[in-house]
């Protein structure tokens, strides 16, 4: 215990512990105290006020029927005796009623205290006995009222000892217990303005309690506290501004440390500044070959180099990743930024010791001047960035001033943008078609959908001008549907006219499979149309199929299947996808990708690869259709290889829907190749003539 005790003298913070639980407990009882004595307080009274209001009652009602029974005695008229006569009963109904109510209450306080037992000997023992006179008044009343009509002379017997018993007993009784009341409602007050005055002592010793105990403690543990949160403050700051890594100023600081000086400028004084955005080149190889702890230490190195070198002519920060950021504001630097610059990449472009084995480091610059490139931190961050992007494409490990050029290739980019939103609007997203064929039975086997913007004043765009712009954006879903829900309408139009095409063949990215409801989207906007799903085909390039182990993306290539759509692998032999893919079952064709195809008749090296993947498909049971031959030789080497299907200008361009409408009406169901395409057989080859 004694120990207990030294362990509380000497740890403040437990001992205001304790006394912050001791004075919640002192107070929860102070105000429970209350809380009851105030309650009893309020029952006591309300249970004296009943009693004291029935009381009351009982004495009005008593000298009313007194009243009452000399005035029908005395009556004139029969019908104002009969009047008298029923006001008399009413008020000994009541009477009785509030006498009974009141007995019952009185016999059940009997024994609660002395003033209890005093009502109670009042009411029921001698000499008062104010039940039995009571009720002796109220059965003498009755009587009385019985006897008025038919015999007034023997009524009138009655009265007088009704007005004796009321006025002489029944009366001083009342009082007498009135008086009982009144005494105790002013007990009961007193003795609660003294229970209230004992607990405000305590109330004000429980305060004297908290200042000693716990308020001066307390305060004492706050100061020291506060002093403790002014240097966590200290520190917080410094990391808020710092990077915690390389220890370099981070990006929160650059850019406070840009909007100040653009400030200074706001306010009339003769600023410059420079800023020089660097990163290190091919930095991901360095994480990958050896490791994070690796990357981490070369940023380190880095930021050591960046500081030696740049001594008090800069501010170097760390952007992110592999990022740093320069702040230039010496006039004497300023007017040198080339050398600076220069100084900088000769520093960091050299060797540094990763994980036992020596690499080199590479760095490229962008620099943004202020005011010339920018009036604000973002302006300069997006010319800094620019330039760099420029300085890593004219060969990397050096540096490039930001100038108009880049200015006009940004704006370029987003007026790009704005005509794509307007694009969407106005419906200026056509789909084109590129007719599938089969060159043995000369029938259509499918209609490629591509899309082309018809751009208002740039012309007819291909997809490669604008689709990674739509992309970034997040807006390729809204030109997938207006592209589809134009396709599929006019292969709905084809099919109720007869035109055999095969299957309307679509191309979707991985952005799209990652679509919520994608395959539903797909089945609705063909059930709008009347479409069936067979007639229907989606071509995804090789890294679709290789994310397609992706839960959701795989979900949505299986619910396409099972649809009747038929899943088809673009551009094969151009990515990264391995033969596991294709022994899933879940590919129907595979498309030869049209570097392979150019050609082909007089590269070896395309005849070799593209003869293995014709000879692996029809392994697999997998349908193969080779796209982009432009020249009949290159249709002729196909053909000997066993490759019968075709897409490409050869066959035919891709064509707006009208005249894909009549081309394809012109084929469909002849049997007969295009002019330029007739196919001879003999044994064991396939070649062309014309």
């Amino acid at each position: 215990m004694s120990r207990l005790f030294s362990n509380i003298r000497k740890d403040p913070e437990r001992r205001i512990r304790i006394a912050y639980r001791f004075v919640l407990i002192a107070m929860a009882g102070l105000l429970a105290t209350s809380y009851f004595t105030l309650n009893h307080a309020i029952e006591r009274g309300r249970h004296n006020a009943v009693a004291f209001k029935d009381l009351n009652s009982e004495r009005v009602l008593s000298q009313r029927v007194v009243l009452l029974s000399q005035q029908m005695l005395n009556a004139h008229g029969e019908e104002q005796r009969q009047n008298l006569l029923d006001m008399l009963n009413e008020a000994l109904t009541e009477l009785e009623q509030i006498h009974t109510d009141l007995v019952s209450q009185i016999q059940r306080d009997a024994n609660r205290d002395a003033s209890s037992k005093r009502i109670s000997d009042i009411f029921f023992s001698w000499p008062e006995q104010l039940d039995y006179r009571m009720r002796s008044l109220i059965s003498n009343s009755r009587q009385l009222a019985d006897l008025a009509s038919t015999s007034p002379e023997m009524a009138a017997v009655y009265l007088a000892p009704m007005e004796g018993a009321a006025a002489e007993k029944v009366l001083p009784a009342l009082d007498r217990i009135a008086d009982i009341y009144r005494l105790n409602t002013r007990n009961s007050i007193t003795q609660f303005e003294r229970s209230q005055q004992a607990m405000l002592a305590l109330s004000f010793a429980l305060l004297a309690v908290i200042w000693l105990f716990l308020f001066r403690p307390l305060a004492t543990q706050v100061g020291r506290r506060n002093r403790e949160l002014e240097s966590a403050r200290d520190e917080m700051q410094y990391a808020a501004t710092h990077d915690g890594l390389t220890g370099l100023a981070n990006r929160n600081y650059a850019l406070q440390r840009v909007q100040e000086a653009t400030e200074r400028l706001d306010s009339g004084e003769k600023v410059s500044m420079a800023l020089l955005l660097l990163d290190l080149d091919d930095f991901k190889n360095v994480n990958d070959s050896y490791g994070h702890l690796s990357g981490d230490r070369l940023l380190c190195v880095v930021a050591n180099r960046l500081r030696s070198v740049l001594g008090k002519e800069g501010i170097a920060c760390r952007m992110g990743g592999d990022e740093f950021l320069v702040i230039v504001e010496d006039k004497d630097a300023l007017a040198l930024l080339p050398r600076v610059a220069g100084r900088i990449l000769e520093r960091l472009n050299a060797t540094v010791t990763l994980s036992n084995a020596t690499t080199l480091v590479r760095s490229s610059i962008g620099i943004a001047r202020y005011p010339m490139d920018g009036t604000d931190a973002e302006q300069l961050l997006a010319a800094a960035d620019l330039a760099l992007y420029a300085a890593k494409r004219s060969g990397k490990g050096t540096f490039r001033f930001f100038n108009d050029e880049m200015q006009k290739e940004l704006n370029a980019a987003k007026a790009l943008e704005k005509d794509i939103d307007d694009a969407i609007t106005l419906g200026q997203f056509k789909p084109v078609f590129q007719p599938q064929m089969d060159a043995l039975t000369g029938r259509i086997i499918g209609v490629e959908v591509l899309v082309r913007w018809h751009h208002p004043q740039r012309g007819i765009l291909l997809p490669g001008d604008f689709l990674d712009v739509a992309a970034n954006l997040g807006r390729m879903p809204e030109i997938t549907r207006l592209v589809l829900d134009q396709a599929f309408q006019a292969a709905s139009e084809w099919k109720s006219q007869g035109i055999d095409f095969g299957r309307i063949a679509v191309n979707f990215s991985g952005h799209d499979l990652m679509w919520n409801g994608f395959f539903r989207n797909i089945a609705q906007l063909a059930h709008e149309h009347g479409l069936a799903c067979d007639h229907i085909s989606v071509e995804v390039v090789e890294s679709v199929a290789i994310r397609s182990d992706n839960e959701q993306s795989a979900r949505a290539l299986y619910e396409l299947r099972k649809l009747g759509i038929r899943i088809e692998i673009d551009d094969f032999g151009t990515g990264f996808a391995s033969l596991s893919h294709l022994n899933r079952n879940l590919f129907d064709r595979v498309k030869v990708d049209r570097q392979f195809i150019a050609n082909i008749d007089t590269c070896e090296r395309s005849r070799i690869i593209v003869d293995s993947i014709i000879r692996l498909a029809s392994a697999l049971k997998l349908e193969v259709v080779a796209e982009g031959m432009e020249r009949q030789e290159e249709i002729d080497t196909l053909l000997q290889l066993g490759c019968t299907q075709f897409q490409g200008n050869a066959i035919a361009p891709p064509m707006p829907r009208t005249v894909a409408k009549d081309w394809l009406a012109t084929h469909c169901g002849t049997g007969r190749l295009p002019d330029a395409l007739v196919v001879e057989t003999h044994p064991g080859a396939l070649r062309t003539g014309s």
